[in-house]
């Protein structure tokens, strides 16, 4: 367990900061991982700890990460309160099997998020070797509000002379027609209805599709049962597979 220094925080969105730390020396990570961030509470017996993917590249000096301020959460509320110059804990070293180069092969990687679950694929997106796999990527990122969607966005600026990149945002809860993104639904629903495939112009399957998946349970769950009914899965005991998940909680 060691403390790093807050450097920078920037509100991208209501509830949504972009935290900056100080790189611990020695400490390295793969593009897709997470780290263990955590405070020293009042009232509580030990440090309240909590993973947060990592958004910067591998190579960065510095360790990014965007966080979602839950109201009723323990930490992220305290978390995203700090100022620059304080400290929060690091636990260990970098962690996370969401990683590209395990679904090796496909023409297209699928990047599917909720909210800040975009994190781990912003690391992903600014590291060159871990996008330089694949000919083509494909950003889908499902949040209620338009303001929620601005580091997807960011993302898509930031790599704007990458021809293979394509971002697409879908609002669930933007009612003013004009904020509303590219799509208007759950990404689940919008892959079962084929719109999503119609809109981006390629196919999800396990020949030519990669995917990587990151947000809440219930996002996961249900893209994970409409993946398979189309024959993509996660690699396992041995098995080659195009998918990889990783779960907010």
């Amino acid at each position: 367990m060691q403390t790093i220094k807050l450097l920078e925080k920037r509100a991208a969105a209501p509830r949504l900061f972009v935290l900056r730390f100080e790189k611990p020396e020695g400490f390295t990570f793969k593009a897709g991982q997470f780290a263990r961030l955590g405070l020293a509470l009042e009232g509580e017996a030990e440090p309240v700890m909590r993973a947060y993917s990592i958004a910067s590249a591998s190579s960065a000096e510095t360790l990014d990460f965007f966080v979602t301020a839950v109201p009723e959460g323990k930490l992220s509320p305290r978390l995203t309160a700090l100022e620059p110059g304080e400290t929060v804990l690091l636990d260990g070293e970098a962690q996370g099997n969401l990683l590209p180069e395990r679904i090796s092969g496909g023409d297209t990687l699928w990047l599917f998020a909720t909210g800040s679950g975009l994190s781990p694929f912003a690391s992903i997106l600014r590291d060159p070797a871990a996008r330089g796999a694949w000919p083509e990527i494909v950003l889908v990122e499902s949040v209620r509000k338009a303001e929620e969607a601005v580091l997807a966005r960011e993302l898509g600026g930031e790599l704007k002379d990458e021809a293979k990149l394509r971002v697409f945002v879908s609002t669930t809860r933007e009612t003013d027609p004009s904020r509303q993104g590219d799509f208007c639904e759950r990404i689940p629903a919008l892959l079962a209805s084929g719109e999503l495939e119609r809109v981006v112009g390629r196919t999800l399957d396990p020949t030519h599709a990669r995917v990587l998946l990151c947000g809440n349970p219930g996002f996961v769950d249900a893209m994970r049962a409409e993946l398979k009914t189309r024959g993509i899965v996660s690699p396992r005991f041995g098995r080659p597979g195009q998918l990889v998940v990783e779960t907010f909680w």
